[in-house]
């Protein structure tokens, strides 16, 4: 792996002498990060942006957050972070405004492009009207809007393309890895069975629910929402939303293997081991570590549960 700096007095330096590094791309969080140590017998100066390659790949592309620089008898020890591209999305806030059936793309050219981003977004439209709060990031603003309509994240490329995260057609198996560890984890505490809601101020009581229709034995969890200020077409999803998004932790799967493992986010995986079968887990986030003990790579994958859901009046 190589990793290029570009400091604040135009200087491009390739990094030698790394002793330890990490990049982690998560699911869902709107920016990749990268922290770097390095020794030298003089400092770098001030940088400002950075890129790594595995080999001629483009894996990060991002801006310095935050660097220390340590200085001893031996000489320069250099510490930094940094965040990928789309932290400029991140740290940038959208206008508020209420758009009438707006779409994706729509909104990209008002909210990203401008900052250099393409799209590579399939046609998401809608036929309502769209509000973009006080206080919403460029991101959110479309990250928002994907979400609310699809049930899907978007995320930046590092050639700086905003596109949708989406499991992958194809199935691999684990075991073809070489696995270091691996930990297997039930979450019983977060999962509802129940919400109940209603959909304007001025009905009377939550008197509609919609039930998780599983069958796990979990006790009775519920939760009350009140949809009154969401526009009438997020009132159809909001529910089905909160409830699934309850179930997200519930099996994961955490795998360290060695080396550096290539595969994008939402790749689907199996595992077989002696602790169980593990069918059809999704990649939602990986840690890609170097330091004096070697390369490895930590992966957490979870189970995308099934939910039924049953929607009455009480």
């Amino acid at each position: 792996m190589r990793i290029f700096i570009d400091t604040v007095d135009s200087r491009e330096i390739e990094l030698d002498n790394i002793t330890e590094l990490c990049i982690t791309q998560t699911a869902g969080v709107s920016c990749d990060s990268i922290w770097v140590r390095f020794k030298g017998i003089c400092t770098v100066g001030e940088i400002v942006s950075v890129k790594a390659y595995d080999g001629r790949n483009l894996i990060f592309n991002g801006y310095c957050d935050n660097q220390r620089i340590y200085e001893n008898e031996k000489g320069f020890e250099t510490y930094f972070y940094a965040r990928s591209t789309a932290s400029v999305l991140v740290d940038n806030e959208a206008e508020p405004f209420t758009y009438n059936k707006p779409t994706a793309k729509q909104l990209w050219f008002i909210y990203a492009k401008p900052y250099g981003f393409t799209c590579n977004l399939p046609t998401i439209t809608t036929d309502e009207k769209y509000e973009i709060a006080k206080g919403t990031s460029c991101f959110g603003a479309i990250g928002r809007f994907v979400n609310l309509k699809t049930s899907k994240s978007i995320y930046v490329t590092p050639d700086n393309s905003i596109e949708l995260l989406e499991a992958s057609k194809d199935v691999k198996s684990l075991n073809d890895y070489n696995i270091l560890s691996s930990v297997f984890v039930i979450n019983r505490s977060e999962p509802l069975t129940k919400i109940c809601f209603k959909r304007r101020n001025s009905d009377i009581g939550y008197k509609l629910t919609t039930k998780a229709d599983v069958s796990l034995g979990f006790n009775e969890r519920k939760e009350y929402l009140n949809l009154s200020s969401l526009p009438q077409w997020q009132r159809e999803t909001a529910v089905l939303q909160r409830l699934k998004a309850s179930y997200a932790d519930y099996n994961v799967l955490e795998v360290v293997v060695a080396g550096r493992v290539t595969d994008s986010l939402y790749q689907r995986f199996s595992y077989h081991s002696k602790s169980g079968d593990f069918d059809d887990y999704i990649l939602n986030e990986k840690r890609y570590v170097f330091n004096e003990k070697g390369e490895s790579t930590r992966l957490i994958l979870k189970k995308q549960i099934d939910i039924k859901e049953i929607t009455y009046v009480d």
